[in-house]
């Protein structure tokens, strides 16, 4: 939660910006909540913004669907303010450039202008103002992905990674705070590692495990870094799912033992089942809402 009020960011450079995860999104903007609510009261809103984890991306049926995190984080938010509805904006597949560069989903915004995430979250911050009780950001978990080749970690392309995404989150953040009333709570995760599950490949697998948590320990540093000197509060999805513990070792789901953070991976997500996929479950998806409402 927001604590104190902030001065206004200039918002016409922000204005012109225009998956962790796979698969793909319509790009549309999503917008739920019971109307009949609202007769009697302006709507209020909780406005998503982020990759697949953001859009409910589930692969046993290959597509976005209303389980996500967003979702079941809407319906608590709900039951203390009946008029809220919620914009989903997440985008499968997105990654902090196409975030502000569009790439992957387009938008429409308010002057029916086709625009990517980030203008489109600015436009409606600016246009609706206070009425915008809460945002969300997840956003970065894609980036990593390209560096991860045929079972290993490519050095070189973490590196530059980590230093593009520097970048890109500064402007994500600093432009989403400056479009938000000093009244909008803000809330931003960091990620679990998914690479976790190449524990399983044996030796050479169990290596690239422990060399893909000191990537993440980086990664997190810099979204907490941005997210403070913006004014997010932090989510942390990595604790969530343990993503640093190694130790002590736990049932693996099916028989066998290994480190905690791989089991609890295996447990939320589908990554370790016949789908080899890295999304949450529903019930993982769950405890990234558990996690964020706090942070509202």
């Amino acid at each position: 939660m927001r604590s104190s009020r902030r001065p206004l960011a200039l918002l016409a450079g922000a204005a012109v910006l225009t998956g962790l995860m796979i698969g793909t999104s319509p790009g549309a903007s999503a917008e739920s909540g019971d109307s009949r609510s609202t007769a009697a009261a302006d709507p209020t809103y909780y406005v998503s913004l982020g990759d697949s984890l953001a859009s409910g991306f589930q692969p046993d049926v290959q597509r976005d669907t209303n389980l996500g995190y967003t979702d079941k984080l809407f319906a608590q938010l709900k039951q203390t303010d009946p008029n809220l509805r919620h914009i989903k904006l997440g985008c499968s597949s997105e990654t902090s450039a196409t975030f502000i560069n569009g790439g992957f989903c387009t938008y429409k915004d308010s002057a029916n202008k086709t625009v990517g995430q980030l203008a489109k979250a600015v436009d409606f911050l600016t246009v609706n103002a206070a009425r915008v009780k809460f945002v969300s950001l997840n956003i970065g978990g894609n980036d990593l992905r390209a560096c991860f080749v045929n079972g290993a970690v490519d050095q070189a392309c973490t590196l530059r990674t980590l230093k593009a995404l520097d970048t890109n989150v500064g402007r994500i953040t600093a432009a989403v705070n400056g479009a938000s009333s000093a009244t909008t709570n803000l809330a931003a995760a960091n990620t679990y590692n998914p690479f976790l599950v190449s524990f399983l490949s044996g030796a050479q697998g169990q290596k690239t495990a422990f060399e893909t948590a000191g990537a993440q320990q980086a990664f997190n540093e810099i979204l907490a870094r941005h997210f403070k000197a913006n004014h997010f509060t932090l989510a942390d999805f990595s604790t969530a799912f343990q993503s640093f513990a190694f130790t002590p070792e736990a049932d693996l789901p099916g028989g066998g033992k290994a480190p905690a953070n791989l089991v609890k991976l295996c447990q939320e997500t589908f990554a370790c089942g016949p789908l080899r996929d890295i999304h949450p479950t529903p019930s993982g998806h769950q405890l990234l809402a558990d996690t964020m409402r706090p942070a509202l």
